[in-house]
């Protein structure tokens, strides 16, 4: 029945899974609908239990008995893929992106047909053979979007997996027979806050990943902006400081020069004399320990340089920052904070920072929201 819904009805199940069971009086008013039109649209969604009805309760805009509509959010499975460098992280989700299962492990074979069957057998673990997913939605950094595109279909290009114009999207559905959404991993990060995360809610907001890389996501009126890789590429080499340390590529006092795990990593290394993984340099810094300290310290401020440029560029008043790195803007809260105050002309407050947690099952999340975006609206 998905397949044929109209628009407007889409539009329901979209408002029912972002913000819960609401009263068909609510439901119309919300999306500008005649009371008429929402019953006309809803009751074959009922009858075929896509939406289900609550128990009776006052409807608190007319006081009448009804029965809120929501979603059968349990009758849905989707299942999220995050590749990275060396690791596939997996969850299945039901229609709310409610982790219901979740595993990662080591990537055994770097070749795209071996990675799809690694995915594959991944996914035939957690679903245990009860729970077949409706769709699939797999992240990777680099541009998982149109790197080239020949006879419609879409290749991808992935430097860290060593991958040259891959038809990820067609090798994933032979492999796991269900369809499939390929996305860049940050791009579906935000798309996860913006349904189902800290940006519930909002129509305008930054994400700002920091860690291995540095990533970037808008969403404004919304909708997130859709940019080439190349130009999402330069958001690590924004420069914040012209007389600062140098990046892998050779960029001074950029972005990635400040806030990569790599730079903090190796800057610590040397105040330390002695190599260091980032999470002891963020844990030394926490302790007061001086090389470390002074690395986080410089890192943080450039952060919140860098979070100021995006508020002021944008106009958005929440920036959310998350990534494996994300422990610095929590060691550093205070510096942080002092530096975006400071590049936005000293007004203490002016931006909502919120502070995300490190986990790469989140990312795999954002696997699975595009899917039930997908699955929701009836494109990728």
């Amino acid at each position: 029945m998905w397949d044929v819904l109209p628009d407007a009805a889409r539009s329901i199940v979209k408002e029912l899974i972002i913000h819960g069971p609401q009263s068909r009086t609510a439901l119309a008013r919300i999306l500008r609908l005649s009371t008429g039109s929402l019953t006309r649209l809803t009751k074959p969604m009922v009858d075929a239990g896509l939406l289900v009805e609550g128990d009776v309760v006052h409807d608190p805009v007319n006081g009448r008995p009804t029965r809120p509509l929501d979603v059968a959010a349990g009758e849905h499975c989707f299942f999220g893929v995050k590749l990275t460098a060396d690791r596939v992280h997996a969850v299945v989700t039901d229609l709310r992106a409610q982790i219901v299962a979740a595993r990662d492990e080591p990537i055994s074979d770097h070749r795209p047909q071996a990675v799809c069957r690694q995915v594959r057998e991944l996914l035939d673990e957690l679903s245990d053979g009860e729970r077949t997913p409706v769709g699939a939605g797999v992240t990777l950094g680099g541009d998982a979007r149109s790197a080239v595109q020949l006879g419609g279909e879409r290749l991808v290009d992935s430097s860290y997996l060593g991958w040259r114009q891959v038809p990820l999207k067609s090798l994933l559905e032979q492999a796991l027979g269900v369809p499939c959404v390929v996305k860049n991993d940050v791009a579906a990060l935000g798309h996860q806050h913006h349904w189902f995360g800290a940006a519930r809610g909002l129509r305008d907001f930054a994400l700002v990943s920091i860690g291995a890389g540095i990533g970037y996501a808008l969403v404004v009126h919304d909708h997130l902006v859709t940019a080439a890789e190349s130009d999402l590429g330069m958001f690590a080499h924004l420069v914040l400081n012209a007389g600062g340390p140098m990046c892998g590529d050779g960029h001074r006092g950029c972005a990635s020069a400040y806030l990569a795990s790599g730079s903090i990593v190796t800057a610590a290394g040397q105040g330390l004399r002695r190599p260091v993984t980032y999470e002891e340099v963020m844990r030394l810094a926490a302790e007061g320990d001086k090389a470390c300290l002074g690395v986080v310290t410089e890192a943080a401020a450039a952060l919140g340089r860098l979070i100021a440029h995006v508020a002021t560029f944008s106009m958005v008043k929440t920036v959310i920052v998350a990534g494996e790195g994300v422990e610095l803007a929590r060691v550093a809260k205070d510096g942080l904070d002092r530096a975006l105050s400071a590049n936005r002309r000293g007004q203490a407050n002016s931006v909502d920072v919120l502070i995300e947690v490190d986990d790469f099952r989140e990312w795999a999340r954002g696997g699975a929201v595009v899917a039930i975006q997908s699955f929701v609206t009836g494109s990728d």
